[in-house]
């Protein structure tokens, strides 16, 4: 009995173990990927990423490949991808309980949002919630994150004084904190709203001299932040025609031992130089320097050039050498020629017999493969059936909406209107009967009354489809509309790029489908938030978001036992070429995320 449960103690450690590892080998993988994003790899670690299989992540691992996945697509400026995968990221760190990560990723959603032409603040909505977070924490330092990103979202001409009023309470809040990264981040962010909006290189200059001295008080320095530094200063004394203190900064800058661009920096340091002495007159020098950014300019073209031909002349000099070997043991050989051709002969009755094994092996391969291509040809064939009967029954149920719609306008409708003119005809002839009466009449009309508006409104509720020439976007704001309720749920719809109206298809799929999420939403989610994200990416592609902030639910339960809605959705979708997903948490809602190539 005791071996047993030693037994079953060691088993239970070891799978901890070997849980703990998986974890730790995960992270190490995402870590290594996020280094290569940072030096400027984004394609190469996108395609890194598709390689993982994450059915095995846990909660905070699986936000993390997310958030990497939304970091690469923003640095390719697809724009509509990073926002759908750090929306993915941010629920996941929610349901892994790590609320930081999550509210901190707001502040990349607003980054992003503030560039679409038709934002209109929406952006907003995202650095709220991360303040409302950082102030309900009362954490100084994440208070300070959200001025800085605000202060710097707002750098225009139009908020240029909101701008600079956040940037100052950042300055005084950064006291307290003492984070010097961000000290430096508003310095330059300050240099850029008072070179680039205010139209103030000295205020600029004030705070690039700033950021200087933080860079020089650090133990190690990065000699290309300095570098930059002393470039911007340098810029705006020229703007100031202040060329000679330009040129003076610029061979500072020429003098520092740079890490990483060397080339590229020396070109541009040289080009600048050429273009201030030519300012201030000085053609001669103006000349040499043009000439030294020419050479670094040439170099960096060549260079491959010469890597090249110096790997061809290494490759030259191996390849001679080994021709002198060769003749040197020339002799040696010819008296093992007799061995190598035994060995030769046995090796290639070897290779006879492993090819022959291979080639058998190789046609029962091919053999199973042929049985199981029949086999999903047969799969194949009933999916179509079953999408073809997905078809009609949607079809069908198309037909039946606008029947209905039909049937309760034009007939109930009319016999309603009819019976509410006689009721009101008989209620004139009775007026000299006594006040009970009246009474009675009045509450019956006031009925009626109501029970025509319900109709009507039904009929037009059926009938609000996109079968007319409003469109997806006008048919899904109508819906929102009239699905709000005040002070008790609110369905706001946000579109990007949705410029053009879709195939008519389409757009009916799609606000049936929508039409249905929301009722469900009304019906069983008790949300009273609820975001439609209708977004066109490109010409060739539509992604829909439904987010509510509801109780949530399991998606494996409610569609294996009654969610035949739901899967009927995914089968269409599929059909059309596109994805399907759910993501849930309980009590901290529901994404469904439609992505449909058009």
């Amino acid at each position: 009995m005791v071996n047993n449960q030693l037994h079953i103690t060691f088993c239970f450690m070891l799978t901890l173990l070997c849980t703990v590892g998986i974890c730790m080998g995960q992270k190490k993988v995402l870590s290594s990927i996020e280094k290569s994003i940072e030096k400027g790899k984004s394609k190469e670690a996108l395609k890194e990423l598709s390689l993982i299989n994450t059915t095995a992540f846990l909660p905070e691992d699986l936000g993390y490949y997310y958030f990497l996945r939304a970091k690469s697509y923003s640095k390719q400026n697809n724009d509509v991808k990073a926002i759908e995968n750090y929306l993915m990221a941010k629920r996941q760190y929610l349901k892994a309980d790590i609320v930081e990560k999550a509210m901190e990723i707001n502040l990349n959603i607003a980054s992003l949002l503030v560039s679409y032409k038709d934002n209109t603040q929406k952006h907003q909505f995202y650095l709220k919630e991360y303040m409302d977070y950082a102030f309900s924490t009362k954490d100084n330092s994440k208070i300070l994150k959200g001025y800085v990103q605000l202060a710097s979202l707002k750098i225009n001409n139009k908020e240029a004084q909101e701008s600079l009023s956040y940037f100052r309470k950042a300055i005084s809040l950064n006291k307290k904190v003492k984070d010097k990264k961000l000290e430096s981040k508003i310095y330059n962010n300050l240099a850029v709203l008072f070179s680039d909006v205010l139209y103030k290189p000295d205020s600029s200059l004030y705070y690039l001299r700033k950021d200087n001295l933080l860079l020089h008080q650090e133990r190690t320095p990065n000699p290309n932040y300095i570098c930059y530094n002393l470039m911007n200063q340098a810029s705006n004394y020229s703007q100031l025609r202040q060329y000679q203190k330009a040129i003076d900064l610029l061979h500072q800058a020429d003098k520092i031992k740079l890490i990483e661009y060397v080339k590229v920096n020396k070109e541009n340091i040289n080009k600048f130089l050429y273009l201030n002495y030519k300012d201030a007159n000085d053609l001669n020098k103006a000349l040499y320097h043009l000439e030294i950014s020419n050479k670094y300019h040439d170099s960096l073209n060549t260079e491959q050039q010469n890597i090249a031909i110096n790997n061809f002349d290494t490759k030259y000099k191996t390849k001679e050498k080994e021709l002198e070997n060769f003749q040197l043991k020339t002799d040696i050989k010819i008296n093992n020629v007799i061995l190598y051709l035994i060995a030769s002969v046995l090796i290639i009755v070897l290779l006879i017999s492993v090819l022959g094994y291979k080639n058998i092996t190789k046609k029962k391969k091919i053999a199973e493969q042929e049985k199981l291509i029949e086999i999903q040809k047969t799969e194949k064939l009933l999916r179509d059936q079953e999408l073809n009967d997905i078809d009609l029954m949607l079809e069908s149920q198309e037909k039946e909406r606008q029947n209905i719609a039909n049937e309760l306008h034009d007939d109930l409708g009319s016999i309603l209107a009819t019976l509410k003119l006689n009721f009101q005809n008989l209620k004139r002839q009775s007026e000299v009967e006594n006040q009970l009466e009246n009474k009675l009449y009045d509450k019956t009309d006031v009925l009626l009354e109501e029970a025509y508006q319900k109709v009507r409104n039904i009929a037009h509720l059926k009938n609000l489809g996109v079968i007319g020439s409003e469109g997806l976007l006008v048919a899904v704001n109508k819906m929102a509309e009239k699905m709000s309720v005040l002070e008790h749920l609110t369905i706001n719809v946000i579109p990007f790029e949705l410029t053009e109206r879709l195939e008519n298809t389409i757009e009916v799929a799609l606000f049936r489908m929508i039409q249905e999420l929301c009722t469900n939403i009304i019906k069983h989610s008790e949300a009273t938030e609820v975001n439609i994200y209708l977004t066109q990416g490109s010409p060739k592609e539509i992604n829909v978001i439904i987010e509510d902030n509801g109780k949530g639910f399991n998606p494996k339960t409610i569609v294996g036992k009654s969610g035949i809605g739901l899967k009927n959705m995914e089968k269409k979708v599929e059909q059309l070429g596109g994805t399907f997903t759910i993501d849930s948490i309980l009590t901290k809602g529901t994404s469904i995320i439609i992505d449909l190539p058009l």
